[in-house]
């Protein structure tokens, strides 16, 4: 048993309780809420974590799109338009999964921690990121391992299918509590009908989690909605009369009954066709700015009802894969919003919402949830302005738990 105490405590529950001078009791879950003193009667024997004056305590992020493959890019990939970053990623993926070994890729996994994030969902395309994801679990880490089925060429299916499936397997053999595989396809531009069907028949019955991109640029919408646009002139380099497989109807209705994160969705209209009990949004700010010049608009998404969370997506579309970062960046680009609301409303969307869209039992400070928490150094400050100034000024940790034992970094 453990006791940690902090001046101030972000519950992160819907009504975004602030708690002040308090404490956790806690083992591997949360045992107790209370003051220090009526804790430390109660549990004489637990050991007081000690900290820095003036601490907020709050639940560890959770970054549920990350691609650690692309660890490697900076200068190298082209941004301001997404088939100009498209193509310079099928030009420099080689070189650049080449140069993301396991020793950058923890590094960026170890910095990730650093800034406050417990867990991510990492999507996995070739599978050189297994090695290094399966370190930062047996470091204390939790990673949804997402392996990615993409592949449009139907005389390639097999091979495909095949190549997925041992990457599967694979990750399959270091499953744990904080080594999760899950299945993520691609996109609806990018992936032929029966692979979907192949991984996410799979997905159903082993009951795992799902991810996929979709709606992301002004150019898959208009190729998926009018089979027209950038996208038709860019895919008759592969074929001499390209139609897309599916309308954004048909593509949403492969994920009956799924639990599945949709990536971006910054050109989605059918907010009625998912499921806001399975279905939920990964909105990644940074990253769309840099591909698509547009950004989701997160009253519409919000309005519906569905479950939106952030995500930084990968180093291929972002400089930072800190969730601190990422909010910084929703600061700016959401300005239909009181400054004030967002800010508690994107720590939420970095904590509970995604906790919720992973289907864990954290991303809250409750008893009986994992004991995945923070620790921020912070000056003092009135609780209405603490959500904001803590994203504006926070950077890294002070203390990190997950499953109540302290990361070492």
């Amino acid at each position: 048993m453990k006791i940690i105490y902090s001046d101030k405590i972000f519950l992160c529950n819907e009504k975004f309780n602030i708690l002040e001078k308090k404490a956790l009791a806690f083992k591997e879950e949360i045992i107790a809420i209370d003051s220090l003193e009526t804790l430390q009667k109660k549990y004489p024997k637990a050991e007081l974590i000690k900290s820095h004056k003036h601490t907020l305590l709050l639940p560890s992020f959770i970054n549920p799109h990350t691609h650690l493959e692309f660890s490697a890019n900076s200068y190298t990939l082209h941004f301001g338009e997404f088939l100009i970053w498209l193509k310079s990623i099928i030009n420099s993926r080689d070189e650049l999964s080449k140069e993301a070994k396991n020793d950058l890729i923890l590094e960026k996994l170890n910095w990730m921690r650093k800034t406050g994030t417990a867990t991510i969902g990492e999507i996995s395309s070739f599978g050189s990121d297994l090695k290094p994801c399966v370190q930062a679990s047996k470091d204390g880490m939790r990673i949804i391992f997402f392996n990615e089925i993409l592949g449009s060429n139907e005389n390639q299916i097999s091979v495909k299918k095949e190549e997925f499936l041992k990457r599967f397997q694979d990750s399959l053999k270091h499953k744990s509590d904080l080594f999760i595989p899950a299945v993520s396809v691609h996109s609806a531009y990018s992936t032929h009908p029966k692979l979907a069907k192949f991984a996410l028949d799979l997905a159903k019955e082993r009951n795992l989690l799902v991810s996929t991109h979709l709606l992301e640029s002004r150019a898959e919408n208009f190729w998926l909605r009018f089979a027209k646009g950038k996208f038709k002139d860019y895919l008759k380099n592969f074929t001499s009369n390209p139609v897309p497989f599916y309308s954004v109807d048909s593509f949403l209705k492969l994920f009956k009954d799924i639990r599945t994160l949709f990536t971006h969705c910054v050109y989605l209209k059918e907010w009625e066709n998912l499921d806001t009990n399975l279905h939920s949004i990964t909105h990644c700010a940074f990253s769309n700015r840099l591909l698509s010049g547009k950004s989701l608009d997160l009253k519409k998404a919000l309005k519906s009802g569905l479950n939106i969370h952030l995500g930084t997506d990968g180093l291929s579309s972002n400089i930072s894969l800190s969730m601190l970062d990422e909010m910084r960046a929703n600061l700016l680009i959401h300005k239909d919003f009181n400054l004030l609301e967002l800010a508690k409303k994107l720590i939420l969307m970095a904590t509970l919402c995604p906790a919720k869209a992973l289907n864990l039992n954290l991303g809250e400070i409750k008893i009986g949830k994992s004991a995945d928490f923070s620790l921020f150094e912070v000056k003092e400050c009135e609780n209405l302005q603490l959500p904001l100034q803590f994203i504006l000024n926070a950077k890294f940790v002070e203390k990190l738990f997950i499953k109540g034992k302290e990361c070492k970094f």
